[in-house]
C-alpha cells in the first residue's frame, strides 16, 4: 500500500479537493466543535512565536484526476474554507490597508481559481453530498443563495457567523492586528495530508488511524469499512440506503446516538459473547465479528441488514417513547410505561427475530417481556441485570418468525427466569408501596392495567391509556387527617397511620373532579369513608366504583360475581382492608401479567421430551 504524507501549511495547499457524496455531511456545532476551533487557533495566535507552528490535525486523501477525494478530515477542511470566507467578506468590508489588500487578493485566489482547462472557476473545496446544496460555493463567490435550507446547511453558516464574529473581534485590536492573524493562519496553521494510491489503501489508514479514540464514531467507520470493501459501481446504492439507515435513526429521535441502535443491532443478530460496550464495537467488528457478519465478501447484504433492523427499531423506539400509540406493538408501548420511556433493552430481543416477521409475532413477544419488566421493576431489579439475560438469551430467538417459535424461546428462558422469582414477587407486592412504583405515568400505567383486568372480568369497557394517564390518585385512607387527629380506634401512631397511607392497596385512580370531591372527606372522627364511598360510586372505573359497598348491577352478573369472588366489599377502611385490597391488586397482577399465557405462580412447562422437540425444531428451522 503505497503512502505519501505532507506536512502543509494552508499557504503551501495546492490541491484542489472534493468531498464525495458517501462522506458525511456538515456536521460541527458553533456552540461546540467551532468554538473549540476558534479558542484553539486564538490561544495558539496569541502565545505563538517565529519559530512555533500549530497543528491542525490530519486529512487523508487519494488523488483522482485532477482532483483529491477527501476520505477523513472534511469537517476541519470545510472549516478552514468556512474561516477564509468570512475573512474575505470582513476585508472587503473595511478600508483595507496595502498589506490587508494583499491578503484580500490571496484569499480569494485560495479558495478558487480560474481553470483555463474547463473554463470554470475552481473552488480549492467543494462538497458533492447531497446535503450541501452548493452553499460552500455560494460563500466563496459571495452569491446569495435561495435553495433548500438542509441542517448541514444551517451548521455551515453558524459556522461562518461565529468565525466572522471572532474575526470582527480582531479588527478591534487594530488592522495590523487582524493582519498579523492572518499571517499566523496562513503561515503556522499545519495539517498532515495523508496521500493514499487508492480508496481501498485511503480507507485502510483511514480505520487505523481511528481505532484507537479518534475523530469519528463506530457508525462513521462501519460506514467507510463498507465502503472499502464493496465496488464502486455499488457506491449510489449503499449512499442511498445509508442515508435511508440514518433517516430512520432521526425519525425515532435518536440521531444524536446512532451506536445505540448499531449496538442492540450487532447483539441481536451477531453477537455471541454476552454485551457489546459502544466503544468496542468498531473492534468487534474488525476482529471477531467479521466471519459473523461477512461484510467484506458481502457488504451490499450487511447495509440491507442494516436498512430493515433500523425501519424496525424506529418504529420500535417511537412506540416506546409514545411518540404515537402504535396499534401494532401495545405491548411496546406498555413496555414504555413501566420501563421508563428512554428503555431500549427490550429491542435487543425484540431486533433477533426473523426481519420479515409479523408485527403480532414482535408483539407478542415485547407482551412477555412486559411481564419480565414489571416483575423486575416490582423486585427492584437493576437495568443491567436484564441486559445481561438478554445478551445470552438473544441467540435462542434469532430469525423465529412465528408465535409458536416464540413460546419455546420464552419458555427455555424468560420463563424459567420469572418462575423461579414467582414467590418472592408475590411476597414483595403484598407489601409494596405505591411511591415504589413512581414517576407517576408509570403508577397509574400499573393501576390502570389492574382497572382493565378487573374490567375484563366483570365485562366492563376498558379504558386506553390516554384516559389512564389524565386520572388522579387518590389515597382512599387520607394523606393528612384533618387537624393530625388519628382516633384511638385506628391503633396507629402517626408513623404507622403514615406506611398505611402510602400502601399501593390504599390507592385508586379517581377523574379528577371526584377527586376534588373527596378531598375534603378527611375527618377521622366522621364518617369519612361513607362520605367517600358516595362519591366514589360515581366513577367509571370499576375498581373505584365498587369500594361503594353498595354497588351492584343487576343479579347473577360478571361484576357481582366479581366482588363475591375477590370479597371486594368494605363498609370500613382501615389497615384490614388496606392489605385485603392489595391481595385483590395482586391477584389481578398475577392474571395481567403472565408469561406465555400462564400466571408466573402456576406456570406448567411442557413435557422435556415435547420441549426439546420442539426446540430441535426451531433450531432447525433457523439454521
Amino acid at each position: 500500500m503505497q503512502i505519501d504524507a505532507q506536512v502543509k501549511s494552508i499557504s503551501d495547499i495546492n490541491q484542489f479537493f472534493i468531498v464525495p457524496d458517501y462522506q458525511r455531511e456538515y456536521v460541527w456545532k458553533a456552540n461546540d466543535q467551532v468554538k473549540q476551533f476558534i479558542t484553539d487557533i486564538d490561544n495558539a495566535f496569541e502565545t505563538s512565536n517565529n519559530d512555533s507552528s500549530y497543528y491542525l490535525g490530519s486529512v487523508i486523501i487519494v488523488k483522482k484526476q485532477d482532483n483529491y477525494d477527501v476520505i477523513d478530515g472534511q469537517q476541519r477542511l470545510t472549516t478552514i474554507v468556512l474561516t477564509l470566507c468570512a475573512l474575505k467578506d470582513f476585508l472587503e468590508s473595511i478600508t483595507r490597508t496595502e498589506s490587508a489588500e494583499n491578503f484580500y487578493n490571496a484569499i480569494k485566489s485560495w479558495l478558487s481559481t480560474f481553470n483555463m482547462k474547463t473554463a470554470t472557476h475552481q473552488n480549492r473545496v467543494e462538497l458533492q453530498y447531497e446535503e450541501s446544496q452548493n452553499y460552500l460555493g455560494y460563500l466563496i463567490h459571495k452569491k446569495e443563495y435561495k435553495g433548500k435550507v438542509t441542517p448541514s446547511i444551517q451548521k455551515m453558516q453558524a459556522a461562518y457567523d461565529a468565525m466572522y464574529e471572532y474575526i470582527a473581534s480582531l479588527k478591534n485590536e487594530g488592522q495590523d492586528h487582524l493582519v498579523d492573524f492572518i499571517t499566523f493562519f496562513f503561515n503556522k496553521i499545519v495539517l498532515v495530508f495523508i496521500v493514499s494510491a487508492d480508496l481501498h489503501g485511503a480507507l485502510k489508514i483511514f480505520e487505523t488511524s481511528n481505532q484507537r479514540g479518534a475523530s469519528l464514531d463506530a457508525m462513521d467507520l462501519v460506514k467507510n469499512l463498507i465502503f472499502s470493501e464493496a465496488n464502486e459501481k455499488d457506491f449510489p446504492d449503499i449512499k442511498s440506503k445509508w442515508k435511508m439507515v440514518v433517516g430512520n435513526i432521526h425519525a425515532c429521535k435518536e440521531g444524536e446516538n446512532p451506536l445505540r441502535f448499531l449496538r442492540y443491532f450487532l447483539m441481536a443478530r451477531y453477537c455471541n459473547n454476552g454485551i457489546l460496550r459502544e466503544e468496542d464495537i468498531y473492534k468487534w467488528i474488525i476482529s471477531e465479528g467479521e466471519p459473523l457478519i461477512n461484510y467484506k465478501n458481502k457488504p451490499i447484504e450487511f447495509v440491507n441488514a442494516l436498512l430493515s433492523a433500523s425501519e424496525r427499531y424506529s418504529k420500535l423506539v417511537n412506540a416506546t417513547s409514545l411518540a404515537d400509540h402504535h396499534q401494532a406493538y401495545p405491548a411496546v408501548v406498555n413496555i414504555g410505561y413501566i420501563n421508563k420511556y428512554m428503555s431500549r433493552q427490550h429491542l435487543l430481543l425484540l431486533l433477533a427475530l426473523d426481519v420479515n416477521c409479523e408485527d403480532e409475532v414482535i408483539n407478542y413477544l415485547a407482551k412477555q417481556l412486559e411481564t419480565l419488566f414489571f416483575v423486575s421493576n416490582t423486585l427492584g431489579i437493576q437495568a443491567k441485570y436484564n441486559e445481561n439475560n438478554f445478551s445470552i438469551w438473544v441467540q435462542y430467538f434469532r430469525g423465529l418468525k412465528t408465535i409458536e417459535q416464540v413460546k419455546v424461546a420464552v419458555e427455555k428462558t424468560i420463563a424459567k427466569y420469572i418462575t423461579k422469582k414467582a414467590a418472592e414477587f408475590k411476597q414483595t407486592f403484598l407489601t409494596k408501596r405505591h411511591d415504589a412504583f413512581n414517576p407517576l405515568y408509570r403508577l397509574r400505567y400499573i393501576l390502570g392495567t389492574l382497572e382493565n383486568k378487573a374490567a375484563e372480568l366483570c365485562n366492563m369497557p376498558l379504558k386506553d391509556h390516554g384516559f389512564i394517564q389524565s386520572l388522579q390518585v387518590e389515597h382512599i385512607l387520607p394523606q393528612t387527617p384533618k387537624a393530625d387527629v388519628i382516633p384511638e380506634e385506628y391503633g396507629v401512631d402517626y408513623l404507622e397511620y403514615s406506611g398505611q397511607v402510602y400502601m399501593l392497596g390504599n390507592v385508586t385512580l379517581l377523574e379528577s373532579q371526584i377527586n376534588q370531591a373527596v378531598n375534603n372527606f378527611n375527618d377521622l372522627s366522621a364518617d369519612w369513608f361513607k362520605q367517600k364511598q358516595s362519591e366514589y360510586k360515581n366513577s367509571a372505573l370499576v375498581l373505584s366504583k365498587m369500594l361503594d359497598n353498595e354497588f351492584s348491577i343487576g343479579k347473577n352478573t360478571s361484576t357481582n360475581q366479581f366482588i363475591h369472588d375477590y370479597k371486594y366489599a368494605f363498609t370500613e377502611w382501615k389497615k384490614e382492608q388496606i392489605l385485603q385490597r392489595q391481595q385483590v391488586l395482586l391477584n389481578l397482577a398475577l392474571l395481567a401479567w403472565t408469561i406465555n399465557g400462564q400466571r408466573i405462580d402456576q406456570y406448567k412447562f411442557a413435557d422435556e421430551n415435547e420441549q426439546r422437540t420442539n426446540i430441535d425444531q426451531v433450531v432447525t428451522a433457523v439454521l
